[in-house]
C-alpha cells in the first residue's frame, strides 16, 4: 500500500494457475511466492474449477489479499473468461453468451481473457481467442496478457533466447485490443486489465528443459494497479469488496514493472469544482484539465476516443483543451510500453 495524492494504490497480478489445473505449483507456494515479490493481491483463476476457494485458500496473508476465481471456456476451448465472486462453476456445455449472462446475473466479475490471441507459428500452441462480440454483461478486457505475448511471438528458431529472457519480449497491448477497448468506453465503462496467465511452463529446448515465466518471473512483470479512497481494510470480506469494486469502476491502470515501479503514477481531471481519476466523469469542460504524475520521465501518449492526440516526454503533463469524450494515456519507455490508464470520462 502506498499513499498517492488522495488516494491509496495497491498492486497485483490477476490470472494466476496452480496445479489444480495446467499449473505447475500448489496454490500454497504460489502465494509464498506472491508475498516474496511484495503483491498486494493475487487472483486466481485455474480453468474450471473453485477447488482452491472450496478448500479455504482465499484470505488475508499478512497485508496481501488472495481471491480466487475460476477460468471458463466453451466446448471448443476458446473465449476464455475470467469470473470472480461466481457462486459456482458454470456448466461446460454453455455459450460463451450464456456463462457471460450467468455471470452478470450473479453479480459476479467477468473479463475477457486473452481475447485477440493470434498466432500460427506453432502448431502445438494453438491461439485461444474470444470470437463472440454480440455478448452482453462482461465488465473488462484482459488488454495485455503476459503468455499471449509471448507466444505470438515465440518461433522454433528463437525458443532459447525467448525461454531464457521472457520479459524481454515484452512491448505492450496489441492496436487490435486496444482498438476495441477504446470503443466499448466510448459507449460503456468497461476495465481494462493486465494479466500474468501464469502456468510456468517447462518447454523442452532440445537436451535442456527449461521453465518459461517462472512464477517469481510473471510477479515482477505485469501489474494491475487499484486506487482506492480509503485503505484496504483488514477484515477479508470488506477488502475483496474494496478490490472487486475498484475493478468494477474502473479505478485502475496496468504497468511493465520491468521499466520502472509505477507506483506512484497518477492521472486525473478535474475543474473548479470537482476531482476524478480514472473511471470517474468531469461532468463540465469549463476550466477543466487533466493531469498526470509518473514517477520518472517517459513518452506520455493522449489518447481521446481511441485516437491519439497528443505526444510528450515528460515526468508531468497537463491538457486543458477538453472535449466531451473519454481520455486515457499511455506511458512508453523508448519502444516499450510501461503505464496505461484506464479511461476518464468527459461530460
Amino acid at each position: 500500500m502506498r499513499k498517492v495524492g488522495d488516494y491509496f494504490q495497491y498492486s497485483g497480478a490477476v490470472h494466476i494457475h496452480t496445479t489444480e489445473s495446467d499449473g505447475t505449483k500448489i496454490v500454497e507456494d504460489v502465494i509464498a511466492i506472491g508475498k516474496d515479490t511484495k503483491l498486494d493481491f493475487m487472483m486466481f483463476a485455474d480453468h474450471m474449477t473453485l477447488s482452491n476457494r472450496e478448500n479455504g485458500h482465499e484470505g488475508l496473508y499478512g497485508d496481501m489479499l488472495v481471491v480466487i476465481g475460476y477460468e471458463h471456456n466453451d466446448e471448443a476451448d476458446e473465449h476464455h473468461y475470467l469470473l470472480f465472486d461466481s457462486p459456482k462453476v458454470y456448466p461446460n456445455e454453455m455459450k460463451a453468451a450464456e456463462y457471460v449472462t450467468a455471470g452478470a446475473t450473479d453479480k459476479a466479475l467477468g473479463i475477457l481473457a486473452h481475447p485477440d490471441e493470434i498466432r500460427t507459428n506453432l502448431e502445438q500452441y494453438p491461439p485461444y481467442p474470444w470470437r463472440d462480440w454480440n455478448a452482453v454483461g462482461f465488465n473488462g478486457i484482459e488488454i495485455w496478457n503476459q503468455m499471449s505475448e509471448w507466444m505470438e511471438k515465440l518461433t522454433r528458431y528463437n525458443k532459447l533466447p525467448m525461454s531464457l529472457s521472457p520479459r524481454k519480449s515484452m512491448v505492450g497491448p496489441t492496436d487490435r485490443i486496444l482498438k476495441i477497448w477504446d470503443e466499448y468506453n466510448i459507449k460503456e465503462k468497461m476495465v481494462g486489465i493486465a494479466g500474468v496467465d501464469a502456468h510456468a511452463f517447462p518447454v523442452h529446448i532440445g537436451p535442456l528443459k527449461i521453465e518459461i515465466f517462472p512464477y517469481k518471473v510473471h510477479f515482477k512483470c505485469l501489474r494491475t494497479h487499484v486506487i482506492l479512497p480509503e485503505k484496504m481494510s483488514n477484515d477479508f470480506k470488506v477488502a475483496k469488496k474494496q478490490l472487486y469494486d475498484a475493478i468494477f469502476d474502473c479505478r485502475v491502470y496496468i504497468s511493465n514493472t520491468r521499466w520502472g515501479n509505477a507506483d506512484k503514477f497518477e492521472f486525473y481531471a478535474q475543474n473548479n469544482s470537482e476531482k476524478v481519476i480514472s473511471g470517474g466523469t468531469l461532468s463540465s469542460t469549463e476550466n477543466g484539465k487533466l493531469i498526470s504524475k509518473l514517477p520518472s520521465k517517459a513518452t506520455i501518449k493522449l489518447i481521446h476516443n481511441g485516437r491519439y492526440i497528443l505526444e510528450t516526454e515528460t515526468d508531468y503533463f497537463e491538457y486543458a483543451n477538453l472535449q466531451s469524450g473519454v481520455y486515457r494515456i499511455e506511458a512508453w519507455k523508448g519502444k516499450r510500453g510501461w503505464i496505461f490508464s484506464n479511461h476518464i470520462r468527459v461530460a
